[in-house]
């Protein structure tokens, strides 16, 4: 009975050490399996970070591209604005232009002071004007063009061709280009 119980307890001793093995090798299996989990979770994390970076990035350039077209046309319109306020600007000077213009012209003396004063005048509101980017539209014995023209009155003569400009009414003006107001003509007729 002895030799049987310590027959038992070696079976024993063995299933326990057999179960301690399958246990040690559970946990070994057990923790390899959490193991590749963590490096498939690293993994998966690594690719929904990569991805996430990837949406981030893009939200990023696509930010700055529209900021980018944001500031450009911003400063489209602000050069926009300025120029048709400067352009209203001189529309409304063109008539003191064309006064100052007139009285030269109507007082033939060449030695009065009133009249230099008003020539100093005219030709230093011109002089700021044109640096501005005013022009005057060259009329006078050219092709009428309906462009930069504005015909008033037809006449019949000799001396040009058909379709010339023969005198100018009131000048015309272009503004950085654009045409601010048509020159008043009166054009030959044949």
């Amino acid at each position: 009975m002895a030799k049987a119980k310590k027959r038992d307890e070696e079976k024993l001793n063995e299933n326990v050490a057999q179960d301690k093995d399958i246990l040690n090798e559970a946990k070994e299996a057990n923790e390899e399996i959490s193991e590749e989990n963590k490096v498939e979770e690293t993994e998966n994390s690594k690719d929904s970070k990569s991805s996430e970076e990837e949406v981030l990035n893009n939200k990023l350039l696509r930010l700055q591209a529209d900021f980018l077209n944001y500031k450009n046309r911003t400063e489209k319109e602000k050069i926009s604005t300025y120029g048709n306020a400067m352009s209203d600007i001189i529309l409304e000077l063109l008539p003191v232009v064309d006064n100052l213009e007139r009285a030269i012209d109507a007082d033939k003396s060449e030695t009065d002071n009133f009249k230099q004063g008003v020539q100093m005048v005219y030709t230093q509101l011109a002089g700021i004007l044109n640096k501005k980017g005013l022009k005057e539209v060259d009329a006078l014995h050219k092709q009428f063009d309906h462009n930069v023209h504005y015909g008033v009155a037809f006449e019949a003569c000799d001396d040009y061709e058909d379709g010339t400009i023969i005198d100018v009414l009131q000048k015309g003006y272009t503004f950085n280009d654009k045409l601010l107001r048509p020159a008043m003509v009166r054009i030959c007729k044949k």
